[in-house]
């Protein structure tokens, strides 16, 4: 792992299942892409700190039948010097890359096709409300769901499935709550 100062331009995305967040470092080592699931909860803008960068690995996909080859950088932790990104965030862009949801998925899908045994049957979890939308201790769990209720700053957990982050984000928003990067916690406005 590396510490090292750098600016994170974290762009919208206008994917097929909705906006998604993706980033540019930029370090004096060169620059990275990151498409880690924290970038769920940022604004779209440049935001300055310094970044624990986890593994750096090049990554390729195919997109509208174009190869495209990148170095990502995985991040282990995020110390930003600005809560506000800085600069005009941009409008959501048209997609010109795959949704990062769209790459776990199929990567979870191949794992269990190499584990999984013909007679398993995939059981999805019920909602608690038939219109598909989640009740809050669904979407949160329990504790989470209390303090949102009582209006008390949320962590969320990056590490939960990417749609579930979005979900969770949009949700906190629609309760009044903003985001401030620099401790990743939403508060309620």
């Amino acid at each position: 792992m590396i510490t090292i100062p750098g600016t994170l331009d974290v762009r919208t995305i206008k994917g097929s299942n909705g906006p998604f967040q993706v980033g540019e470092l930029t370090t004096s080592v060169g620059e990275f892409k990151v498409k880690d699931k924290l970038l769920e909860q940022f604004e779209a803008g440049a935001y300055t700190g310094t970044f624990l960068i986890d593994k750096i690995y090049p990554h390729s996909y195919v997109w509208y039948g174009k190869v495209t080859v990148e170095i990502r950088a995985r991040l282990a932790d995020v110390q930003l010097d600005n809560d506000e990104p800085l600069g005009d965030a941009d409008a959501a862009q048209p997609s010109i890359e795959p949704d990062p949801a769209d790459e776990e998925r199929r990567a979870a899908a191949d794992a269990a096709m190499g584990t999984a045994s013909p007679a398993e049957d995939v059981v999805e979890q019920p909602t608690s409300q038939a219109s598909g939308d989640l009740y809050l201790p669904d979407l949160f769990g329990v504790e989470l769901a209390d303090a949102i209720l009582a209006g008390e700053p949320v962590k969320l957990d990056s590490t939960v499935e990417r749609s579930l982050l979005r979900r969770q984000s949009e949700e906190l928003d629609a309760y009044g709550y903003a985001f401030q990067a620099s401790t990743q916690t939403w508060f309620k406005s």
